[in-house]
């Protein structure tokens, strides 16, 4: 079944809505789709952070303006195919994404006014309330924490390259990346990272967001290799019982 954010981007779509188009209110929206207006505001929340919608104060929903020119989708689209092909490529991403995150926190922390405070607290919010749902919720709530820091930073081109990343991470190692979920000890320490990120956002303390953002990536880093490790150490070992069945039926 498809997630309530995607089906209000295929309304978009459908509907041939151009940038700067309204959205109808939330009580018809919510009636339209058979949802709880909160459960409606999280998912524009998620396609806000996306850059896909933008919320005006009291004026309603509009979607937003392309946030970059054509030409750097166009650069990143060839690599989804590179990321599911090769299984290191996540470690690529992983160390522009180190380069990427602190100065998007560090711009964030000095350009922030109310209303991205206020979309980064919803974000923080939703990660916290995810803690303990299925991994698949926590690394939704995950992105669009760092789509909602990557806004807050007021730069278009780097909002679109962060969006761009973590698009060729999850085909990388989607499925690495819901297992760091699943780790209770660890879903607790990345939710105490993403807190000094938001705290010191929100309290404009640059330099402090920007080392918060690098510690937090070299622990997911550190964690991912471990678990890719761990994958392929049971790997090996199927295979190696494998052969010895194999290697046993022939003698027999």
């Amino acid at each position: 079944m498809r997630k309530l954010s995607d089906e209000i981007e295929a309304l978009i779509a459908d509907g041939g809505l151009e940038a700067g188009a309204r959205l109808p209110s939330e009580r018809k929206l919510a009636a339209d789709f058979g949802v709880s207006r909160s459960r409606l505001r999280e998912a524009i929340q998620q396609l806000a952070s996306r850059g896909i919608l933008t919320a005006r104060q009291g004026g309603g929903t509009f979607v937003a303006a392309p946030l970059a020119p054509s030409s750097l989708d166009k650069a990143l689209s060839p690599l989804s195919s590179l990321a599911r092909m090769e299984p290191g490529y996540w470690q690529d991403v992983m160390e522009i994404r180190k380069s990427l995150d602190g100065d998007t926190a560090y711009c964030a922390a000095l350009r922030a006014g109310d209303e991205d405070r206020a979309r980064l607290t919803a974000a923080f919010e939703h990660i916290r309330k995810a803690e303990g749902a299925d991994a698949a919720t926590q690394a939704q709530a995950d992105a669009a924490f760092h789509m909602a820091v990557a806004q807050a930073s007021h730069n278009a081109v780097l909002r679109q390259v962060m969006a761009g990343l973590f698009e060729l991470l999850q085909h990388s190692i989607s499925a690495s990346l819901e297992k760091l979920y699943r780790l209770p000890r660890t879903a607790h320490a990345l939710e105490d990272q993403h807190r000094l990120i938001f705290q010191a956002i929100v309290e404009g303390r640059a330099d402090d967001a920007r080392d918060a953002a690098r510690r937090h990536l070299d622990f997911v880093e550190d964690s991912l290799r471990l678990i890719e490790d761990a994958a392929a150490r049971e790997r090996r070992s199927v295979r190696a019982l494998s052969r010895a069945a194999i290697q046993k039926e022939a003698r027999s």
